[in-house]
């Protein structure tokens, strides 16, 4: 599937989401092509809400599903998830919140950057805040994400400059015993942050 069906999953759900009052950031790989112009193979839609919970609130975010005709399930880490069909194809629109082993500080959803698509604004946080993300996850697939993103970056015809300090920033907002963990596997990866 090509980014645009990604993004038109993004216009749908997140016209409807922010509609309704509900506050998001996207914070997976979908802001590398979206925000940053980096050839990238998106898989889903990461949504990380700012004020509502599909814990507290799930009979909210399942009408919503239903009103839409919308598949809807909870994933390994409880947060539930969307799938919409857009030309033809499934897109699953994950709305994570911090449960369980995802945790994103609420200084790198604060950082966010915005950018449009099709004419509509969204949040998304910052390429830095990605790369500290993938880090901590300390999968294989992250590691290799990490790897391919690396590769990205040095090519100088994408004309992105990371702000390591930020890295660093992002970093710290961790507790003290994961800190070197997560700078030693981006550096790894060829990221090179001091």
């Amino acid at each position: 599937m090509g980014v645009g069906v990604y993004s038109s999953a993004l216009v749908r759900v997140g016209g409807v989401l922010g509609g309704r009052g509900v506050g998001f950031v996207v914070v997976g790989s979908l802001i590398l092509p979206l925000a940053y112009g980096v050839d990238w193979v998106v898989h889903d839609v990461d949504l990380f809400l700012t004020n509502k919970s599909t814990l507290t609130d799930a009979e909210f975010f399942e009408g919503i599903a239903r009103e839409f005709d919308w598949d809807y399930g909870f994933n390994a880490f409880g947060g539930m998830y969307y799938e919409v069909v857009v030309n033809g194809e499934v897109v699953r629109v994950d709305l994570m919140e911090n449960l369980l082993d995802v945790y994103i500080p609420e200084a790198i959803i604060n950082d966010s950057i915005v950018f449009k698509v099709n004419g509509s604004e969204f949040k998304g946080i910052r390429i830095e805040a990605l790369i500290v993300l993938k880090a901590r996850e300390a999968t294989d697939e992250a590691e290799e994400f990490l790897e391919r993103l690396a590769e990205k970056i040095a090519d100088p015809g994408t004309g992105i400059e990371l702000d390591k300090a930020r890295i660093i920033n992002y970093i710290n907002q961790y507790p003290e015993e994961e800190r070197e963990s997560i700078k030693h596997k981006i550096q790894t990866t060829g990221i090179y942050i001091e």
